[in-house]
C-alpha cells in the first residue's frame, strides 16, 4: 500500500456513532484528535514535496537508524517511496491507521535530516522537536491537541526508558496520559497487565498482586 501523497478518498471526516451518546469531554477529545490528524496530514504532504518521495507502508520497513539512512539515500536517489512500518498500526492517537503511517514517514524523514539516532537522548529530541512544531502550526502549549501531541511523542519515549518497552495500546496510553498527566500517565501504563486492561483508559495505578487494587 503506497502512499507518495495522502490518498484522493483521504478527506478530513471522522465517522461518529450518532446512536451513542457522547459526553462533552469525548467530544472535545474527538475534536482534538481531528484537528491532530488534519496537522499531520498537511505536514507529511509538505514533507513529501520537499525530499522528492512519498512513503508505503510494508512489515519489513527499516527498523535501526543505519537502514533508515539507507533506504532515505535510495528514495533520495531514485524518487521511490520510503518503506514505513504497517506493524503495530491499530491502535493510535490519530483516527485512522493511514494517519499513524503518515506520521511515521514525517517522523524516519525527520531522523535523517536532523542527524538524529535511534537512541533515547536523540528520540527524546525529536519529540520535543515535533512538539514545537506543532506549536508554529497554532497548537498552543496546554492545549487538549498539544497534550495528545506530546503523550504521543514525548510520552511513548519516557515509557520506553521507564519500561523498556512501548505502550500494550498507544491510543489508550495517550489517552490516560494526556487526560491525568506524565505522572498518572505513566504509572498507569507500567501498572497494565496483558490482556486484562491493556485497551483502558481508567488509571491503573496499583501493583497486580496488590489487594485492594481498584482505586
Amino acid at each position: 500500500m503506497s502512499f507518495p501523497f495522502p490518498p484522493d478518498n483521504h478527506d478530513d471526516s471522522t465517522e461518529v456513532d450518532r446512536d451513542s451518546a457522547l459526553s462533552c469531554d469525548a467530544v472535545q477529545t474527538m475534536l482534538a484528535r481531528v484537528e491532530v490528524a488534519k496537522f499531520v496530514r498537511r505536514t507529511a504532504k509538505a514533507t513529501a514535496a520537499d525530499v522528492g518521495f512519498g512513503w508505503i507502508a510494508i512489515p519489513d520497513a527499516p527498523s535501526t537508524y543505519q537502514q533508515l539512512r539507507g533506504a532515505y539515500a535510495a528514495s533520495q536517489a531514485t524518487g521511490q517511496p520510503l518503506p514505513i512500518s504497517s506493524l503495530n498500526n491499530e491502535d493510535s492517537v490519530f483516527l485512522k491507521p493511514e494517519d499513524n503511517i503518515a506520521f511515521r514517514f514525517w517522523h524516519d524523514v525527520s531522523h535523517v535530516r536532523l542527524g538524529l539516532s535511534f537512541a533515547l537522548a536523540d528520540e527524546l529530541e525529536l519529540a520535543t522537536w515535533h512538539l514545537a512544531q506543532a506549536e508554529l502550526a497554532g497548537f498552543a502549549p496546554g492545549s487538549l491537541g498539544y497534550r495528545l501531541l506530546e503523550a504521543d511523542h514525548v510520552g511513548q519515549v519516557l515509557m520506553q526508558a521507564l519500561g523498556g518497552r512501548f505502550p500494550f495500546n498507544q491510543e489508550a496510553f495517550v489517552l490516560t496520559y494526556a487526560r491525568h498527566g506524565v505522572g498518572l500517565g505513566l504509572l498507569a501504563e507500567l501498572r497494565r497487565i496483558p490482556g486484562l486492561n491493556e485497551d483502558s483508559t481508567a488509571l491503573v495505578t496499583t501493583r497486580p498482586n496488590e489487594d485492594g487494587a481498584d482505586r
